[in-house]
């Protein structure tokens, strides 16, 4: 079972949903969201947006044909991006963001090119594994997983206009990208 692409597919896609109907109904939900236990939280975000495109690779399916060691330098690199895009994301914002009470607008350093850095590198993250193994599956997930994010970013995006106001409208202008850096 758990060498089964369709498996890891299948609870993305129960999480995801999960995450996007808790979003739709936040604004009635806003005193159950500060009940849940973090280590709750903790575990339904591994298991819904980490473990599918890190064992994905892992599953049977046919191969990417691009030369192993093109994929093998491409997958690491991705993947090391992953991890230093995610570093920094995580010391500018802390831990869980979702927890914390109405504090200030993170706009510098990586959040400084990118307003989603954090998306971007679990992005990274599933394509850089899919492509490190050379998984056909995983490599049409990653693209999935990528653009699955942007309803997830679209109410994370209409709540910071609300938190935020004109202060985060003149942020999005700067930094006109989701999940792509502005690099000029």
């Amino acid at each position: 079972m758990l060498n089964n692409p369709v498996f890891w597919i299948c609870v993305y896609l129960v999480g995801y949903i999960t995450v996007l109907v808790v979003l739709s109904l936040k604004p009635m939900l806003t005193k159950v969201e500060t009940k849940i236990p973090k280590h709750i939280v903790r575990v339904f975000i591994l298991f819904t947006f980490l473990m599918p495109p890190v064992a994905l690779p892992f599953t049977e399916g046919p191969k990417i044909g691009i030369p192993r060691p093109v994929a093998l330098i491409l997958g690491i690199v991705m993947l090391v991006a992953n991890f230093i895009i995610k570093i920094l994301g995580q010391k500018e914002i802390g831990k869980i963001p979702a927890f914390k009470s109405k504090g200030k607008l993170v706009t510098q350093g990586i959040y400084g090119t990118v307003r989603h850095p954090l998306y971007m590198s679990n992005c990274l993250l599933a394509m850089g594994m899919a492509i490190l193994f050379q998984s056909v599956y995983a490599f049409l997930f990653s693209i999935a997983y990528s653009l699955s994010y942007l309803p997830i970013i679209y109410f994370e995006e209409k709540d910071l206009l609300k938190k935020y106001g004109e202060e985060y409208l003149e942020y999005k202008r700067r930094v006109a990208w989701r999940m792509i850096p502005k690099l000029f």
